[in-house]
């Protein structure tokens, strides 16, 4: 009977779980700004807030700055309380559940797809503490100049998406969007002050991502980096992904692309010039290799800048 009434509160649980992309949230809620299925802003208050309703997971990140009120949620089966001056950070696949809310709750919501993120040209090595902080705890306590400056680039970002100046108009939103992320960076850097030192684990993820940031260019072999930080190549990937959630191999993969999408885009070099940059026996195997983790190939994407 046990059994069975697990298996029942886990059918209503998944059933009771709604995905949400970019697409529906700018379908379905009112005062929207957005740039195609890649990013959507908008405003939530206790009224116009469907994880009240139940438990969502974002087909992408989100950024929720609370305006006024405060609200009771739930992000993974941990709960916070969320008052003015924070910031609340969702990763894909986060589960999200609005407990309660006061009836003056308000807040601004900014949503972005993978790919977008994948578009934005940050370094591994400034992106990693965020990524760190944020999978651990998502919630950022800021001050109220923190909360205007990050307010004063949503509302450009806005202005920009509603903008008719198209032909660079995914550029300005980039950009404004990577002074965000810096914004938030350096927030994160001053509330690091002070923190408990970290653990081996967490030294080891970041011993290799400073090793990813110098080697990229030339090693894409987990066994590398493992000779290098003088373990075995099972238990780095087994720390990797401890840590941050994704392999190490993963790891080399992206940042490998995100050199690739720059040099791409940037260098003015050939492709066959920029396979060499990247240490690819041929430009053959790095058209497949790119394809293979973006969908598209390199001179594609080289065209479209």
């Amino acid at each position: 009977m046990n059994g069975r009434k697990e298996h029942t509160e886990r059918t209503a649980n998944s059933r009771s779980l709604h995905k949400v992309s970019i697409s529906r949230i700018k379908k379905e809620m009112h005062d929207v700004s957005y740039l195609s299925d890649d990013m959507v802003i908008t405003s939530l208050d206790a009224q116009n807030n469907t994880t009240s309703a139940y438990s969502v997971t974002i087909d992408g990140f989100a950024v929720i700055i609370m305006m006024q009120g405060e609200a009771t949620v739930s992000i993974d089966m941990e709960t916070y309380v969320v008052r003015p001056n924070m910031v609340v950070f969702f990763n894909p696949d986060s589960v999200i559940r609005t407990v309660k809310s006061s009836p003056d709750a308000m807040a601004y919501c900014l949503a972005f797809s993978k790919s977008f993120v994948n578009e934005i040209q940050i370094d591994i090595s400034t992106s990693l503490p965020i990524y760190m902080r944020f999978g651990k705890d998502p919630v950022l306590k800021v001050t109220e100049q923190d909360v205007s400056e990050i307010r004063q680039l949503f509302r450009l970002v806005k202005t920009m998406l509603q903008s008719d100046k198209e032909r660079y108009r995914h550029e300005i939103i980039r950009t404004l969007f990577t002074a965000v992320f810096y914004i938030i960076t350096e927030i994160n850097l001053r509330e690091q002050k002070g923190e408990r030192k970290q653990g081996r684990c967490e030294v080891i993820f970041e011993e290799f991502m400073n090793l990813l940031e110098q080697y990229n260019k030339r090693e894409r072999n987990v066994g590398f980096y493992a000779r290098q930080l003088g373990i075995t190549p099972k238990y780095l990937s087994s720390v990797v992904k401890e840590v941050s959630g994704k392999t190490a191999a993963r790891w080399i993969d992206e940042s490998v692309i995100l050199e690739a999408k720059t040099l791409l885009k940037y260098s003015g070099l050939s492709i066959q010039e920029i396979a060499y940059e990247l240490n690819f026996s041929t430009q053959s195997f790095f058209g497949k290799y790119f394809k293979q983790h973006t969908g598209t190939s390199p001179s594609r994407y080289k065209r479209r800048g």
